[in-house]
């Protein structure tokens, strides 16, 4: 767990839940997959929306550009999701997506149930959907950082963190989507020379 003093931690529990009402911080710090993250670490959020936030070139909202889990191929009673811009898989059967103890839960009406898969260097943000999945024992590798940079350097809005790393994260052309990988290497299924850097951002819902 994080070395916090506790006072610090109750102060900044409190802006960032005033911060953003969507976020819940009920533990007294967030597990461990937060560990490094800082103050504004939280591993807790419900119904938000995640958006992408180019790095290095233009946006052209405060937002970006919004995600859903878009299909990522099938076997026999499994079905393989993927995170990737709404703008390149126009449907959303997950509007919302909640941060749960660490892993990431798709929220959607009549689907199937939607687990997070771990995330290695190359790989995709993934999920499984399956009748037998446990959304609840997905992969414990996400948490949230709250803007708390007193020199409003920030987007006003927290970043999403994989495996404690909220900057390696890139967009990457996979056949006409464009999918969201974590440290993309070449050969891995993308065209590697369309990858540019993002920050995937939590978007609450008012």
């Amino acid at each position: 767990m994080l070395a916090l003093n506790l006072v610090a931690l109750g102060l900044s529990a409190i802006s960032a839940v005033a911060a953003f009402p969507a976020v819940k911080l009920p533990r007294a710090a967030p597990g461990p997959w937060c560990n490094g993250l800082g103050v504004g670490a939280f591993d807790e959020a419900t119904n938000v929306t995640l958006a992408a936030w180019n790095s290095t070139g233009t946006n052209t909202n405060s937002t970006g550009a919004p995600l859903v889990l878009a299909t990522g191929g099938s076997i026999t009673g499994i079905e393989f999701r993927r995170m990737a811009t709404w703008a390149s898989f126009p449907f959303n059967d997950f509007p919302t997506v909640s941060l749960v103890n660490g892993t990431l839960i798709p929220n959607g009406e009549h689907t199937t149930p939607a687990q997070a898969t771990i995330v290695e260097e190359g790989s995709q943000i993934g999920f499984v959907l399956r009748n037998s999945a446990n959304p609840l024992q997905g992969a414990q590798i996400y948490c949230g950082v709250a803007d708390v940079d007193p020199a409003g350097h920030g987007t006003g809005h927290p970043f999403l963190a994989v495996n404690g790393d909220t900057d390696s994260f890139q967009l990457c052309k996979v056949g006409s989507q464009n999918v969201v990988f974590w440290k993309p290497i070449p050969d891995h299924g993308e065209d590697f020379a369309s990858c540019y850097p993002i920050k995937v951002q939590i978007i609450e819902q008012n």
